[in-house]
């Protein structure tokens, strides 16, 4: 190779050498941009508040109240009257649990009931619930576990009530008891199933409903113009009804109230479906969060890879020109050499 084409040679090499560096030093300013849009993924992660669930604990009130009232009254709220005949009493909103009778129905599943009717209803009934059975039998009432009821509905809990609210004044009614609550079917309800003959014998297989008086609790809320007096902590020590449309057995009565901590579960209901909604902001951030420095580290991978195929290409750039060097060193000596001889 001669002077002038090693020198070309080497121009060439130093201008790939020199766009190399070049693009390597662009590809480290991308690879610092990613690092510094990482650092602030991380400050940003470690900047957000963790939700932490309530403590049952924090979320009590102070529950007053009425000594010696049969319904429990509570009080919920007061607030004081500023004018009128009542100004310098309270309006007290009072609380309390109301349980009325009600008429349920319970279906026994998988129920077979064998029946034999006579002239007088039915002489004989089996009502058999998987491992259960009760019977009817008129020959033999002392070990009869079913009781046939035509009269006296009174004197069998839930019985009038459940007619009443079916609007039966009168009729056969058969009765068994489990676990201390009554069930009633009617000689019609019977008489409507479709029973079958089998071996002589007439035989219900499926599902029958029952009746029984069950409890409904229903809360209920009383207002009421009091005079109330508090201890030196605004704590109440008692109150005395002085009018109520609502609860009208308490008018003119002075009662003492107790004072209990409880819990306040609704609050915490509302503290708990607050925490699992941040709960669930702080989750879908994280997602963000990680999501995104993973996208930032695979391009940083990708830029790392791209840097190393140049780094190899610069140490084969730099190699090659040691290379051209030497030929033009070479070169040099010679023609010296030559004409200083």
């Amino acid at each position: 190779m001669g002077l002038a084409a090693s020198q070309a040679r080497f121009l060439g090499l130093t201008a790939r050498k020199s766009n190399v560096e070049y693009q390597g030093q662009q590809i480290n300013q991308q690879r610092v941009a990613l690092s510094n849009e990482v650092m602030g993924l991380y400050n940003e992660y470690n900047n957000m508040e963790v939700p932490v669930p309530p403590a049952v604990n924090d979320y009590q009130k102070t529950v007053y109240s009425l000594d010696s009232t049969q319904e429990g009254y509570q009080i919920d709220s007061f607030s004081k009257i500023l004018d009128g005949e009542y100004a310098g009493y309270y309006d007290v909103a009072l609380s309390y649990t109301n349980e009325i009778a009600k008429a349920y129905t319970y279906t026994a599943k998988d129920s077979v009931i064998t029946a034999q009717k006579g002239a007088n209803g039915y002489s004989y009934l089996n009502f058999q619930f998987g491992t259960e059975t009760y019977t009817y039998d008129e020959n033999n009432l002392d070990t009869s576990t079913i009781t046939k009821i035509t009269s006296d509905y009174e004197k069998y809990q839930g019985l009038s009530n459940i007619m009443a609210s079916q609007g039966i004044t009168s009729g056969t009614f058969y009765m068994y008891t489990k676990n201390g609550v009554s069930y009633y079917t009617s000689e019609n309800d019977l008489d409507s199933t479709a029973f079958e003959s089998v071996e002589g014998k007439n035989m219900y297989y499926g599902s029958y409903t029952f009746d029984y008086q069950g409890v409904q609790k229903v809360n209920e809320t009383a207002h009421a113009k009091a005079a109330l007096t508090q201890d030196s902590s605004g704590r109440l020590m008692s109150i005395q009804i002085l009018e109520s449309d609502d609860a009208t057995d308490l008018v003119g009565n002075t009662y003492s109230i107790t004072t209990a901590t409880q819990d306040d579960q609704k609050a915490y209901e509302d503290a708990m479906n607050e925490y699992y909604y941040q709960k669930q902001l702080y989750e879908k951030e994280v997602e963000r969060i990680n999501q995104k420095t993973e996208t930032l580290q695979k391009e940083d991978r990708s830029l790392e890879m791209q840097l190393n195929q140049l780094d190899t290409e610069q140490r084969a750039i730099s190699t090659e020109m040691e290379s051209v060097q030497k030929v033009i060193q070479d070169t040099i000596d010679t023609v010296f050499k030559t004409y200083n001889s």
